[in-house]
């Protein structure tokens, strides 16, 4: 394990978020929370069930980006492992992984990773390092 975590720092993030979009998806996040608590505050009569949807809505708005935004900072993928959060796998103990056109989903036993490609600033790159290893990880145990 201790050879591992050494050639882990000295490996290259490849997973670099794209702060452009992170900027426009928390202010997107904020405008629609303070819609919603401007709706909860207003002079006007709102019913209190009104008002408590209202509430909810803009907690989860500002939940949302804040989770969506610090779980794709706190991503690494280099040619060693991937990790997000807390969750850390090593390309050699990958057993699966599904794809789409936006994300992959990456497995080892009971771990997973979920990585969204376009929340990061080059995507592609980042596409093709992750099914790179993925496959050699994949060959190695046939």
């Amino acid at each position: 394990m201790e050879l591992r975590e050494k050639v882990t720092s000295e490996t290259e993030n490849v997973a670099v978020l794209n702060k452009p979009l992170s900027f426009v998806i928390v202010m997107v996040g904020v405008a629609f929370a303070v819609f919603n608590l401007q709706l909860v505050f207003a002079d006007e009569h709102v019913s209190a069930l009104k008002a408590l949807l209202f509430g909810v809505m803009a907690f989860i708005a500002i939940f949302v980006v804040l989770f969506w935004v610090f779980d794709s900072k706190n991503t690494v993928v280099n040619d060693a492992f991937i990790s997000k959060g807390k969750t850390k796998i090593h390309w050699t103990d990958v057993t699966d992984s599904k794809s789409n056109d936006f994300s992959i989903v990456i497995t080892a036993g009971e771990k997973k990773v979920v990585v969204n490609y376009y929340a990061y600033s080059n995507p592609e790159d980042l596409m093709a390092t992750i099914k790179k290893n993925v496959k050699r990880s994949l060959q190695a145990q046939e």
